[in-house]
């Protein structure tokens, strides 16, 4: 049972249904109800199905950057989390066709995206990869906005979400350049750790200079500041690792930046109440 749990990898999940929760909030602030709570069940769901079935098709690459992960490890076999994946999947669909159609289509369309992902998209590398997991991660802002039927106010967050995962997505692949440089060209593979590490850093300066913005435009409250700006120092560090050195420093940015992001999504949250 905790290999079943531990490849869900439920952070991540929780920091899904967390970003639907924000997006339903941001659009319209009384929501409530039990779509609200479909939604965010949805895509706790339909990310851990997601996690694993990554899981079941990196099996060989985990091998050698995750070995201590449930399937290299040997606590689940690759059969069993592919259909583990299946079912979260179904779940999650299943329980958004309760809410509206809109938010269904989306989880159908991501559901399809992610098991493509695992199995193709990756494989082809470069930056189509990272934009691919950027949008995964950003989309449950607009599922939630979906929710509470008013989607376009959740659109400048899935922005600037998809521009910081994108920078962590390719800090991430410098990190796994070891495992990655014989099965996958992600670009440090193609381009190098210098080049690579550039991109992140212009990457994460836009994502500094928008972060204002859900303040200004009046979709976050006051609230929301003092934590975007412990995220922007932290996104500031970790650009300073990757300008000393991308290969070395790499763990220590993606460390930042996931911190960042958690930071963000706190600040949306207490900045939506």
């Amino acid at each position: 049972m905790r290999g079943y749990i531990a490849v869900l990898r439920p952070l991540n999940c929780l920091m899904a249904g967390f970003a639907v929760f924000i997006g339903a909030r941001i659009a319209a602030s009384n929501v409530s109800g039990a779509g609200l709570l479909l939604a965010v069940a949805a895509a706790f769901l339909i990310c851990g199905a997601g996690n694993t079935v990554n899981d079941y098709f990196d099996y060989d690459i985990d091998r050698v950057n995750r070995p201590y992960r449930p399937l290299p490890s040997g606590l689940i076999t690759r059969g069993g989390a592919h259909r583990y994946a299946l079912l979260l999947f179904t779940a999650g669909v299943a329980l958004s066709a309760f809410i509206n159609l809109p938010a269904m289509l989306l989880a159908l369309f991501n559901t399809a995206l992610l098991y493509l992902y695992g199995a193709a998209i990756k494989r082809e590398g470069g930056f189509t990869k990272n934009l691919t997991v950027s949008y995964l991660v950003a989309s449950p802002f607009l599922f939630g906005g979906l929710v509470a039927e008013n989607p376009r106010p959740t659109l400048l967050l899935v922005f600037i979400a998809l521009l910081i995962n994108t920078a962590r997505e390719i800090v991430k692949d410098i990190e796994d350049y070891e495992g990655d440089a014989s099965v996958l060209e992600t670009l440090p593979v193609k381009y190098g750790f210098k080049a690579s590490g550039a991109i992140a850093m212009i990457l994460l300066a836009a994502t500094i200079l928008l972060s204002p913005l859900p303040y200004t435009m009046g979709f976050a409250g006051f609230l929301y500041t003092p934590f975007i700006v412990a995220g922007d120092i932290l996104l500031l560090r970790s650009m300073k690792d990757l300008l000393r050195s991308p290969a070395e420093k790499a763990s220590s940015a993606q460390r930042h930046i996931k911190k960042a992001m958690l930071l963000a999504l706190i600040g949306f949250f207490v900045g939506s109440l």
